[in-house]
């Protein structure tokens, strides 16, 4: 229908509607009813009487029926954003918070600024026990209409003390000091909220609070309570130093510089220059100032080299380097050297040798491996080193795990250590660190992810094993003389792969993936998709990718989808820091202009509520230069076809080799165009899309819990250690008689 046809009609119904609204104002709900029936039965291409019969049912407490009038309104205009508020209301009068939340973002994606929406989604919020999330919308509310009565008595409720509490804020203190002795730290922060609630304006209790939260790992909810105490109290300068780590950490380039600036004066020595001369940002506004961005930091790797700095303070001089460089789509090879070097030269203290590393003779047992990495639970990482720690030969191979604080406690985080000889904790300080390591005389260190945490950066320094290797946990070349074997796979390579390393690079060969992958589990409950605030007739194009994987090129493909396809939806997840969120929404009104309002984004979430996700989407899209490698295997294990298009680098060609070992290319692009082609066919084809799962399904196994990714590794360690150390006797039966060279 036309806009002018629709504007005539509009005309048209006017009087009947405004009818029906008086009705309704005047208690008269089912002759309202009965009016907006008959409109809809006159007119039943008009979404607008729908979504007043749905405002109408959900007025009376008529949840379902409020349901289907929604997203029978939904179904003829996706852009009513009064829908998705009624659908959103009517999900979380069901029980379905999560399902709400989806609906209130995608009304509040039409219309930002709307009070109610954004009141009712702190509302679901808070009921999915994410508060400080629901305080900022109901804050949110109140900037947008200070008036606005449901906001603002909401904004009260959460900050007034709970009734019956009379616990005085000493008493509370002293419970949280209690309880954090005792490593509860989850109940630790609540009696930190408790007191903030009862002393609101106490920068102190923000900063203290910001510290638990950022020992729990949760930095991107800690950044908020230290720029709040900063707030508060100006001269509070470890709150702003606080906030300026997190920021530098975060590639959150305006507050880092920020917050640099304004402990300039007051600090000592060049920390805060290292650091920012080792800083990049995590979201790049587009591929021009990728290139400015580069050439910025190599200038000031250069000026700080020159300089001759010193850090007087590890942990105030480095964040995570030059981490977000792998998400650039070039080669980092100079660039990373050069913060290593920059690193070497402030932090002399990186650089050590343990004694054994020397030694002539080499202590008895079995060949031992440290495994070592911050992130060895329910997280990428663990699902990617969980197998090899579980499969490595015990006759040849002694496991090690070295995890960096804080310890975390899940199913993965059991089973790794279940599985490995030993499990080791290592001290926050660096230096005792070291020591720990070294007194464990590995013969191989694995550093599982480096360039992801600043710590196990910092250990890679050192000679702390005869072979110290990394691989694909974060898959860059690192920079670091110390480390001397990147691990890849003969599948993900391109011929010229040795000069995109500073490490030797060492390939496996033949494999899916570098990793012993357990095969993930299809969703005990499935999903619809509106409880992802997606409409049944949605094309679902999903990219559930970190959104600092987004590279510039990237935006114009998914324009492509969608100016291809009018059905369509992009689906992505909301950034871990909200401003990850906005400098893409910002970068998406440009590029995407014309179709940016159907870019979904979706809250953080479980990972079984993830995997169902996956089930419902139609495409899953893999993001150029820097490809999934637990989404992707994800993604297939369930038949979601994944639309992939190789890059230059390892990190841009992991899904076209799980799609090689599976004897599938239909979905591997031969450039943008076919990738958009290739995804709208999936998208729009039924018949098409549904053969693709089922050929994927059928030949999916392949990529899991394959043995022979386990005999390459340990190929691999054995050559490795007998080239470090040739002289050194290694026990009967590590090392295969008459071994042939491995390929390179």
């Amino acid at each position: 229908m036309t806009d002018a046809a629709t504007d005539g009609l509009l005309t048209q119904v006017a009087p009947r509607l405004a009818a029906a609204a008086d009705l309704r104002r005047r208690g008269l709900a089912a002759a309202a009813r009965r009016v907006l029936q008959d409109v809809i039965d006159a007119f039943p291409g008009l979404s607008l009487a729908h979504q007043r019969l749905a405002e109408l049912e959900i007025g009376e407490r008529r949840w379902e029926p409020g349901r289907n009038a929604a997203l029978q309104a939904l179904g003829l205009d996706r852009a009513a954003a009064a829908a998705w508020y009624a659908l959103g209301r009517s999900c979380r009068e069901l029980g379905d918070a999560e399902a709400a939340i989806s609906c209130y973002r995608r009304a509040l994606a039409l219309e930002p600024h709307h009070p109610a929406f954004l009141t009712s989604l702190g509302t679901a919020l808070y009921a999915t026990g994410q508060v400080d999330a629901a305080l900022c919308e109901y804050r949110a509310a109140l900037v947008a209409h200070p008036g606005h009565a449901g906001a603002r008595q909401s904004l009260d409720a959460l900050q007034r003390p709970a009734t019956g509490d009379h616990r005085t804020l000493e008493q509370l203190r002293d419970e949280a000091q209690a309880l954090h002795g005792a490593g509860r730290l989850a109940e630790a922060l609540d009696r930190h909220r408790a007191a903030l609630r009862l002393a609101p304006g106490s920068a102190g209790l923000w900063m203290s609070t910001g510290l638990l939260l950022n020992e729990m790992g949760a930095q991107h909810t800690a950044l908020a309570y230290f720029e709040a105490a900063a707030h508060l109290d100006a001269s509070l300068l470890p709150a702003c130093e606080a906030a300026r780590r997190i920021c530098v950490s975060a590639g959150l380039m305006d507050k880092a510089t920020d917050y640099s600036r304004r402990l300039e004066a007051s600090a000592a020595g060049n920390d805060i220059r290292i650091a920012l001369a080792l800083t990049t940002a995590a979201i790049q506004p587009s591929a021009d100032s990728i290139d400015t961005e580069r050439q910025s930091l190599e200038t000031r790797l250069d000026e700080a080299l020159a300089a001759g700095l010193r850090a007087t303070s590890i942990d105030a001089a480095q964040g995570l380097g030059a981490f977000f460089l792998a998400y650039h789509g070039r080669n980092d090879c100079r660039l990373q050297a050069r913060a290593a070097a920059l690193l070497a030269a402030a932090v002399p203290s990186l650089i050590t040798s343990a004694a054994h590393c020397a030694a002539p003779v080499r202590r008895e047992g079995r060949i031992r491996i440290g495994i070592v990495s911050a992130f060895l639970f329910d997280h990428s990482i663990g699902a990617t080193t969980r197998g090899l720690v579980d499969r490595l030969s015990r006759d040849r191979f002694e496991v090690i795990v070295l995890r960096l604080p804080p310890p975390r406690h899940d199913a993965i985080a059991a089973s790794i250590r279940a599985a490995a000889d030993r499990t080791v904790d290592l001290d926050p300080d660096h230096s005792i660190a070291q020591g720990q390591i070294a007194s464990l005389e590995p013969d191989i260190l694995f550093y599982q992810d480096i360039g992801m945490d600043p710590r196990s950066y910092r250990l890679a320094f050192a000679r702390l094993a005869p072979v110290q290797c990394v691989s694909f946990g974060h898959p860059n070349t690192t920079g670091i003389p110390t480390l001397d074997y990147f691990v890849s796979n003969s599948l993900y390579e391109p011929p010229d792969a040795q000069q995109h390393y500073t490490e030797e690079l060492f390939l496996l060969q033949d494999l899916p993936t570098l990793a012993y992958y357990y095969r993930p589990a299809a969703p005990a409950t499935p999903r619809e998709r509106l409880q992802f605030g997606l409409h049944p007739e949605d094309h679902v194009y999903l990219c559930p990718q970190t959104l600092f994987k987004l590279h510039p090129d990237f935006d114009a493909l998914l324009a492509g989808i969608l100016r291809r396809d009018p059905a369509g939806v992009v689906v992505l997840i909301r950034g871990q820091y909200q401003e990850y969120t906005q400098q893409i929404q910002a970068r998406f009104a440009r590029t995407l202009a014309d179709v940016s309002a159907r870019v979904i984004l979706l809250d953080r979430m479980r990972y079984e509520r993830y995997l169902q996700l996956l089930a419902v989407a139609d495409v899953c899209l893999d993001t150029l230069h820097f490809n999934g490698m637990n989404s992707s295997l994800e993604a297939l294990a369930l038949g979601t076809p994944v639309v992939t298009l190789p890059g230059a680098f390892q990190r841009g060609r992991h899904t076209q080799a799980m799609y090689r070992k599976m004897g599938m290319t239909d979905c591997i692009a031969r450039d943008t165009a076919d990738y958009i082609g290739i995804a709208v066919r999936l998208g729009c084809d039924r018949l098409h899309a549904g053969e693709m799962r089922a050929r994927i399904l059928d030949r999916v196994g392949v990529l899991f819990e394959d043995p022979r990714v386990i005999s390459e590794f340990e190929r691999f360690f054995l050559h490795a250690v007998r080239k470090a150390r040739p002289h050194w006797q290694w026990p009967t039966g590590s090392t295969p008689p008459g071994a042939p060279s491995p390929p390179h």
